[in-house]
């Protein structure tokens, strides 16, 4: 032992405790590693929301990787990239989250593969001076519980971490949310009702509980029901809050007091308000909305504990249509949204409301506005209204011209789109243009008899021109849109209660036309006036409690007063006289914070420029992300948009850019030739003043 201690202390130990140092190093290097991504958008790191999900994984987890080894260039550097960002999962995960990496030498992991249903796909291929090409699988499975989703054919990195979060959110069922709850934590459901109207209380509260039990059956008995009287003095404290109808009753005495009567869902600082109220119908006044209250509770406990899925599209008004369709010549009619609901239908699912006849579904956290043409109803834009009010998001797209009439070589006039959403829009601090934005800084067309020809109508937004610090556009390169007006914000801007966001404006060579407007390049010339050449923005977010745009809500035509069918009437006149019931459920300020974005136009939503395919198309990508921000999934905004391919260059002009293309080309050979003469030339006068120095009277340097 004194042997050992002694050479230890020696210099002889030194090398091999170096070495010993050096496994130690690589071992714990091995368990505690440390990473940077320099990426501007984060592309090889992992979002909030990829690792909130998978460190939340109630249930086992498990991706299986099916690619081939040895894969080609550019392929080989995708399957990295699915193994890099495969351990970043598994380092933000729990240990419910496992990856297999299938060895794809082996036939039986193929089978495993078709069995699953992937398929294998041709690659090209470049060996011994030979193009070939080879089949090979390039895909995941990812399996949880009884589920499975399969990601096939990747051979892009461009929005795979969205894809693969996408997925497992699918997968992961509202039973888990629930589940993960702490301890006997409830969601509670909570009926009140003032005394003064308990002739109704026996009606609702045996339905509500009735309700909330058969929910509980599928939802792990997470819920609660209870009854609350409030006192006359809490009334107007819970009208405000929760947005409940405040009822004047007056009694027998003749007195009038001031009452509530309501249900809502409320889990922590979030509640859902369910449609339970008192109503007139043919028989009196009963209470509507308990024909399905299993499904309501239902509807409303999912839009509360997890991500909205299903949007509101507003129909009726001339609105651009989902459907798409063939005109008479048997032609594809480019003018619809069909392209813009395949995109969304990853996540969401868009379903028709008729303001005329339907309410906005208490489960429902977003509508679209998309193109509307015709006016709005009194009680149509007071829907509107008060869903806003209650904390309810909108995506407006409203045009500022329409098309008009066709002369005879059949040219299309445009004419002011006079609708009457402005009157939502200019009370939120949004005035609208009955204008074309034009800008230089355009799409532009090549036509063998006309030559170049620049498109005013479509401009080219560069990243100078979208908001750079907002999640919906920082990481877009660009954006292609199309036919906008133009939009000012200054009411907005000076309401403290909201933040004002331009998400997209024109570049300063941009101008707006407002009369004989036809999408001739030659009829679009710049005005002379220098100041009316500027920015001008064409889509805008605002965020924050807004004020209603009504004093008070519209009387309801008698046709629309004279029946609810969900109301069963309560007839106990001992201690109310119904007759005399007067409700007042207007809010004329928002009771919790909503978002509305508006883009100055319906034409970026159609065919006709969007493919249905959101991979490489901007214009779907900013739409996408507008409706995640909307629906509070931010993260998917920086998810999808983390493909390094969209990072494109400012572009000021073609000839700038011609210029750039020529000085990468060839410029850079020639700047490195000079530095390298340049060296030259200086190292041969360092030499020559050394040699002058220790060398004065060399005869060589001399002669």
């Amino acid at each position: 032992m004194k042997k050992f201690l002694k050479w230890l202390k020696s210099p002889a130990s030194d090398f091999a405790l170096f070495i010993l140092l050096l496994i130690l190093a690589n071992l714990a290097a091995h368990n505690a590693f440390l990473r940077f991504d320099l990426t501007a958008p984060k592309s090889y790191s992992l979002s909030k929301a990829s690792r909130s999900i998978v460190k939340n994984i109630e249930e086992p987890l498990n991706v299986r990787v099916f690619f081939a080894d040895n894969l080609p260039a550019p392929y080989n550097g995708v399957a990295q990239y699915v193994k890099d960002i495969l351990v970043e999962y598994k380092g933000a995960a729990n240990s419910k989250f496992s990856v297999n990496y299938m060895d794809m030498s082996k036939p039986e992991n193929e089978k495993i593969a078709r069995e699953y249903g992937l398929h294998q796909i041709q690659i090209q291929e470049v060996k011994n001076n030979e193009v070939g090409f080879k089949q090979a699988y390039m895909g995941i499975v990812v399996s949880y519980g009884d589920s499975i989703e399969l990601m096939d054919g990747i051979t892009s990195v461009d929005g795979f971490e969205y894809s693969l979060t996408t997925k497992i959110s699918k997968m992961i069922s509202l039973s888990d949310t629930l589940a993960g709850l702490a301890g006997g934590e409830k969601i509670t459901l909570t009926l009140y009702t003032s005394d003064a109207l308990s002739s109704f209380r026996g009606q609702a509260e045996d339905a509500l509980r009735e309700g909330v039990a058969a929910a509980n059956k599928k939802n792990l008995d997470r819920l609660a029901f209870r009854v609350v009287s409030p006192a006359a003095g809490e009334v107007d404290g819970l009208c405000e809050k929760y947005g409940l109808p405040r009822l004047n009753v007056q009694g027998k005495t003749g007195a009038v007091e001031t009452a509530v009567f309501g249900a809502v869902l409320e889990y922590g600082e979030k509640f859902a308000l369910l449609p339970v109220q008192i109503r007139r119908s043919l028989f009196g006044y009963g209470v509507g909305g308990l024909d399905d209250v299993e499904g309501t509770v239902s509807s409303a406990l999912e839009s509360l504990l997890s991500k909205t899925t299903k949007i509101g599209y507003i129909t009726g008004h001339g609105e651009v249509s989902r459907e798409a369709q063939a005109n008479p010549y048997g032609q594809q009619d480019m003018n619809n949204a069909a392209n813009f609901e395949a995109i969304l239908s990853d996540m969401y699912e868009l379903s028709d409301i008729d303001l005329s006849k339907d309410e906005i579904p208490v489960d429902m956290g977003l509508v679209i506005v998309n193109g509307p043409k015709a006016d709005f109803s009194e009680t149509e834009l007071y829907k509107l209204d008060q869903f806003i009010m209650k904390g309810g998001n909108v995506l407006f797209f409203v045009d500022g011209v329409v098309p008009g009439q066709q002369d005879y070589y059949g040219n299309v006039s445009f004419t002011p789109n006079e609708v009457n959403i402005d009157r939502l829009l200019e009370k939120y601090g949004v005035s609208r243009g009955k204008n074309l934005v034009l800008d230089k800084n355009c799409y532009t067309q090549s036509d063998r008899q006309t030559g170049k020809m620049n498109l005013y109508w479509v401009p080219v937004l560069q990243k100078n021109s979208l908001a750079k610090k907002n999640v919906i556009t920082k990481n877009l390169g660009y954006v292609i849109m199309l036919m906008n007006s133009s939009l000012d914000v200054t009411g907005a801007e000076a309401n403290k209660n909201l933040r004002t966001t331009v998400l997209a404006k024109s570049s300063e060579n941009s101008w707006t036309m407002d009369k004989n407007i036809m999408l001739n390049p030659n009829l679009m010339m710049p005005p002379a006036e220098k100041d009316k050449i500027k920015a001008q923005n064409l889509a805008v977010l605002l965020e924050g409690k807004f004020d209603s745009a009504f004093e008070s809500a519209p009387e309801l035509p008698e046709s629309e007063e004279s029946e609810d069918a969900g109301a069963s009437a309560v007839n106990d006149a001992a201690s109310t006289d119904f007759s005399k019931i007067e409700s007042n459920a207007h809010l004329k300020a928002g009771v919790q914070s909503g978002k509305i974005i508006v883009f100055s136009s319906s034409n970026i939503t159609t065919a006709q420029v969007m493919d249905g395919n959101a991979s490489g198309n901007p214009i779907a990508m900013f739409l996408l992300n507008a409706v995640d921000y909307l629906n509070g999934n931010e993260d998917f905004c920086t998810m999808r948009t983390k493909g390094l391919s969209i990072n494109t260059l400012t572009v000021k002009s073609a000839a700038f850019a011609k210029i750039m293309q020529y000085f990468n080309q060839f410029g850079l050979v020639a700047l490195v030739a000079v530095c390298g003469l340049v060296i030259l030339k200086k190292r041969s006068a360092r030499r020559k003043q050394i040699d002058e120095k220790y060398n004065p009277d060399d005869e060589r340097r001399i002669k």
